[in-house]
């Protein structure tokens, strides 16, 4: 997903995000409004994140997942199994990296 169509969903609270980067990561700055999802805890929280990803799709909200940069692979590690699982997800293209050359907003 391109940024600005990422941005416009993010502002209008119209996706539901995870951060799948490692939790220090997460917790040096993040996208507002993203949930911390760390690649390595995929299987350990999927059982309590299927509610809300359920929820969302019934919103028509899309679920989007990024990671640091476009080298990295975890967001699509966890699309894929997400997939898998029956889930549509999208993935930033560029992930944290491309939102801190924005210059966007962060938590």
């Amino acid at each position: 997903m391109p940024l600005g169509t990422f941005f416009a969903l993010q502002q209008s609270a119209g996706a539901l995000i995870y951060d799948v980067r490692p939790a220090f990561f997460f917790s040096l700055g993040h996208i507002p409004g993203a949930s911390s999802w760390p690649k390595r805890q995929f299987a350990a929280q999927l059982a309590a994140r299927e509610a809300e990803i359920l929820l969302a799709a019934a919103a028509k909200r899309p679920v989007v997942l990024y990671c640091t940069d476009l080298a990295c692979p975890d967001a699509d590690f966890v699309a894929r199994r997400l997939a898998a699982c029956g889930h549509s997800v999208a993935i930033l293209e560029g992930g944290y990296q491309i939102w801190k050359a924005g210059e966007l907003p962060t938590e």
